[in-house]
């Protein structure tokens, strides 16, 4: 039986600049995850955005590099789409002043990971908030 895994917006920029402290572990972390036949790795059609203007202008990638790293992403990781209904549920979830979500950067991913009935959350964030959801982080203690 297949999982689905849903990937943080920052592994996937670690794993694209080389320059980040994080690069090479997220990087062995995540081909850990693609060399196993069960488990789907899935990201959301923001990230390809956030991945793009992070690259862009916070990295020593010139234009086509960052397209490069863009398309290589994009081959690797299902997309899932962001819906008027998943923008609606994120916003709600941050403004309900019971919940923990605050980051809407954060909560969109956490609701695209629900959409798809992820199994797992791949982050590097301490402060990602999943209360029914099994977070794994890649970060080093």
């Amino acid at each position: 039986m297949q999982s689905n895994i849903y990937v943080d917006t920052n592994i996937i920029i670690d794993i694209c600049d080389s320059q980040r402290a994080m690069h090479t572990h997220s990087f062995e972390f995540i081909t850990s995850y693609m060399k196993q036949d069960n488990y789907e790795l899935f990201i959301n059609s923001d990230t390809l955005a956030n991945l793009f203007y992070i690259l862009a202008n916070r990295s020593t990638l010139n234009t086509e590099e960052v397209l490069d790293k863009m398309r290589f992403i994009n081959e690797i990781f299902t997309l899932v789409p962001i819906e008027a209904t998943d923008v609606e549920m994120a916003l709600a979830l941050c403004a309900d002043s019971k919940s923990k979500h605050k980051d809407y950067e954060d909560t969109m991913q956490y609701v695209c990971a629900k959409k798809i009935e992820s199994s797992l959350i791949l982050t590097n964030d301490k402060k990602f908030v999943s209360a029914d959801m099994e977070l794994q982080a890649t970060h080093k203690e």
